[in-house]
């Protein structure tokens, strides 16, 4: 070590402060853990996001106190889908499926409010800093290895008897571990000031002009909508398509993108993120080590859902992580009920989200199931269940209910 080095010694370290890392340190936190939360960027910090906080993420808010600070923000009230062949329904939000509302809040806010919540209950927060490596001591110890600033001798360094690696989809910590995954798709996203539409819809547009991709609108408050667009890493690579194309393609093509944008303005630039959804076939943890969110693969494969599933995942581990510093047993075979946990929670989902997905990539399976939801109010309303994260996307596939979408 030399002269910039600095060493911090804590039972957790928390790599990474989004969602996914933010609530496994408040849970920590709030039971008596040391925890430290380390992050490479400064809060409050924007992030790439569709912005949709559905009740999964909405019922760990209210654990997390923060249910009365999100009713600040747009409820979900509809969605507004529209098919390639100009097919439209109009779906209320499920609010007889779903204990808790869809709320839609930018990342930038979603994100330092939970930061702020896990320091006020006792988390330590280091900013500013990005992990290099680890090392292990010993059974009992590992050492991580932190760069802050432009200073490449400005080296910190962290102690701690358990690792949450909440690194993201990129995950450049956690590939280091030998541990990273595969992405599945990317999206791109820009909000837009002065926007025609009521906050709280989301529209889902398969623009003909665009397929395979979709794109979105989701309304936000005060005229504000975050628009993007996404498409699944296999269709990227076979098409060799520019995303950023394709949202202009989807602003100026889309009818619908077109009346809401008509007096708008681009608030900042484009910004893109990757997405995993492999959790089925990760395992999210190692001697010392536990990997929550992105990092573990928990985004849903249907509906593009990371923030719920990264919030659930994060607080299986704190649970895990507890019992672990109790026994005193932080080996893989001490954590791994973590892995049992996630693989029950997230692999039957995944499986049959991707059977179920594979229909919104015909464009005549789009357009008949929008026709349905159009006159159907159970099956519209099973649909809306899928995208607000309440119903199974295997509800889609039974016989009766698959036959109803293929007639239309």
């Amino acid at each position: 070590m030399n002269s910039h080095t600095k060493d911090n010694t804590t039972s957790v370290i928390v790599v990474g402060a989004g969602p996914a890392g933010a609530t496994a340190a408040y849970f920590l936190a709030q039971a008596g853990v040391d925890v430290l939360l380390v992050d490479q960027a400064t809060f409050p910090r924007d992030k790439s996001c569709g912005d949709s906080i559905c009740p999964g993420a909405t019922a760990t808010l209210t654990r997390m106190g923060l249910a009365e600070w999100a009713r600040n923000y747009a409820v979900n009230r509809e969605y507004f889908l529209s098919s390639p062949n100009g097919t439209m329904a109009r779906i209320p939000f499920p609010t007889h499926l779903a204990e808790h509302p869809n709320y839609l809040i930018p990342r930038r806010e979603f994100d330092h409010a939970l930061v702020q919540r896990a320091v006020e209950v006792g988390a330590r927060l280091h900013e500013g800093t990005r992990i290099t490596g680890m090392e292990r001591v010993d059974a009992q110890q590992v050492r991580l290895h932190g760069k802050s600033g432009r200073r490449t001798d400005n080296v910190t360094a962290f102690t701690a008897q358990l690792v949450i690696a909440a690194d993201g989809s990129i995950s450049s910590f956690t590939r280091r571990l030998g541990m990273g995954g595969t992405v599945d798709a990317v999206a791109l996203r820009r909000y837009y000031a002065g926007v025609t539409g009521q906050p709280g819809t989301l529209e889902l547009h398969w623009e003909k002009s665009m397929l395979p991709a979709y794109g979105f609108i989701f309304h936000l408050n005060d005229g504000i909508a975050n628009v993007g667009t996404g498409m699944f890493q296999s269709d990227l690579r076979r098409l060799k398509t520019n995303l950023n194309k394709l949202l202009d393609t989807f602003v100026t093509h889309n009818p619908h993108a077109r009346a809401a944008l008509a007096d708008a303005s681009p608030l900042g630039p484009i910004a893109g993120h990757p997405y995993r959804d492999d959790a089925e076939h990760i395992t999210p943890y190692a001697d010392n080590v536990l990997l929550v969110g992105d990092a573990a693969g928990t985004g849903h494969p249907m509906t593009g859902e990371g923030i719920g599933p990264a919030m659930a995942s994060a607080e299986l581990a704190a649970n895990v992580a507890m019992h672990a510093l109790h026994t005193g047993d932080v080996s893989a075979a001490g954590l791994a009920e973590y892995g049992r946990s996630v693989h029950a929670k997230f692999d039957r989902v995944h499986r049959v989200s991707r059977l179920a997905r594979t229909a919104l990539t015909l464009p005549w399976m789009v357009d008949r199931t929008i026709k349905r939801c159009s006159h159907d109010q159970d099956f519209a309303a099973q649909l809306a269940g899928i995208l607000a994260g309440v119903v199974s996307p295997a509800a889609m596939l039974k016989p009766g209910t698959a036959l109803r979408a293929l007639l239309g």
